[in-house]
């Protein structure tokens, strides 16, 4: 959920062409692969790609709106990591589309402390539980036993696809592990289940207070140090 919060200057206009004819070299020697003793089976691997990527949108859809569920406050989400392609604002988020559709995060923030640890395992998994509820919804429909079974039929082997995509994209967003962008670390949504639950009121109080003092601008760079005042407010009043 949460990814690195460094500020990404925008592409210019050259460099997005450049990126496109990358995507069309990358799309085209797929099809060239796929037409070379041409079978239906092998568009599977085109489809899981293509799905892959629209599957990275409802992943981190997932995040936001369990944080909006459960009362948190969403600042941006950002698809794809890279240079940024574009900017969207959307309500009081901002939309982030980089040059590389491939994972994401979405950076928000609790405007209460009740049960702060709880909600912020639920809003980790969001994004993988978002994943495998598409993977049931498509088994379901399809059934078990024809999902595994290899078909000649387009529609079906994009079912088949769809459901392998999520199923994969799910279940590996789950295994814990970190990883480090730009000197700074970051857990993945599996290690930030398991996470939310060692964290501390004074975690959680620092992000309000963070809030309350920067607005917005704690999602656009790196947040400054700040500390709960002196008063401890945090643990006498438990809502913003």
């Amino acid at each position: 959920m949460p990814g690195p919060s460094s500020e990404q200057k925008p592409l210019t206009r050259g460099e997005r062409w450049t990126y496109v004819l990358i995507l069309l070299a990358v799309f085209g020697l797929f099809g060239l692969d796929i037409a070379v003793d041409f079978e239906p089976a092998k568009l599977s691997v085109l489809f899981i790609l293509l799905f892959w990527i629209a599957l990275l949108v409802t992943h981190e859809a997932g995040h936001a709106i369990a944080a909006r569920l459960l009362g948190w406050h969403v600042g941006r989400i950002v698809l794809g990591f890279g240079r940024t392609w574009v900017r969207i604002r959307s309500y009081s988020a901002e939309i982030e589309i980089r040059s590389f559709p491939v994972t994401g995060f979405v950076l928000c923030v609790p405007t209460h402390l009740r049960q702060p640890r709880l909600r912020n395992a639920l809003i980790y998994f969001a994004g993988p539980g978002t994943d495998l509820l598409i993977a049931a919804l498509v088994i379901a429909i399809v059934g078990y036993d024809r999902i595994l079974t290899p078909s000649a039929d387009l529609g079906m082997i994009a079912l088949q696809s769809l459901a392998v995509a999520s199923l994969a994209q799910g279940v590996l967003n789950l295994i814990p592990f970190p990883s480090v962008s730009d000197g700074e670390f970051i857990v993945n949504d599996g290690l930030g289940i398991i996470r939310s639950f060692t964290l501390p009121d004074s975690y959680f109080a620092q992000q309000i207070e963070g809030f309350r003092e920067h607005g917005l601008e704690i999602f656009e760079e790196k947040p400054k140090n700040d500390q709960p005042d002196s008063t401890e407010w945090w643990k006498k009043d438990r809502r913003l």
